[in-house]
C-alpha cells in the first residue's frame, strides 16, 4: 500500500495497524520500507528514461496522460518554493503528512531541480521517517482521544 502514489504512508500505516492488526512498529517499518523502496526505483527509473520521454508516453494514454500532466504541473509549481532549500526542502516537503506531499511528488521535484539522485533519495527517506512517525503517532492516539 505504501508504494501507491495516492496514499503512501498516510494510508498504509493506519491500514496495517487498525486493519491488519500489526504492531505500531511493524506498521511503521513495513510502510517505510515499501515507500522508500518505490522512491529509489522511481528516482533511477525517471532519471534513466527522462521526463520528456515519460511525458510523451503518458500523452498517448488519454486519462493517464491528463493525470500525469496535472501532477507534473503541480510538482513544477511546488518545486519553485523549494528551489533555495534543495535537499532540506525535500525532507520538509515529505515530512509534512499532507495530501500530495509524498515521496512520489518529491522524486519529481528533485528531478525538476536537477538534484543528485542519491542525495535526493536519502533526504526524501529522512522525510519519510518524519512523516511516518507523525502518522504512526496519530494512528495510535487519535482513536483514544475520540473515546473521551
Amino acid at each position: 500500500m505504501a508504494m501507491f502514489p495516492v496514499g503512501e504512508l498516510r494510508v498504509s500505516i493506519p491500514l496495517a495497524y487498525h486493519g491488519l492488526g500489526l504492531s505500531w512498529f511493524d506498521s511503521y517499518f513495513y510502510s517505510l520500507v515499501g515507500n522508500s523502496l518505490i522512491t529509489l526505483i522511481l528516482i533511477f527509473f525517471i532519471s534513466y528514461l527522462g521526463r520528456s520521454n515519460i511525458r510523451a508516453f503518458f500523452k498517448k494514454i488519454p486519462l493517464l496522460g491528463y493525470i500525469y500532466l496535472k501532477w507534473e504541473q503541480s510538482s513544477i509549481e511546488k518545486s519553485k518554493r523549494f528551489e533555495n532549500w534543495s535537499y532540506l526542502g525535500l525532507t520538509l516537503f515529505v515530512g509534512i503528512p499532507l495530501p500530495i506531499t509524498g515521496a512520489w511528488t518529491a522524486v519529481l521535484i528533485s528531478l525538476i531541480l536537477k538534484l543528485n539522485p542519491i542525495k535526493s533519495y536519502l533526504f526524501i527517506t529522512y522525510g519519510l521517517f518524519i512523516s511516518g512517525a507523525i502518522i504512526t503517532y496519530l494512528t495510535i492516539f487519535i482513536p483514544d482521544l475520540l473515546k473521551y
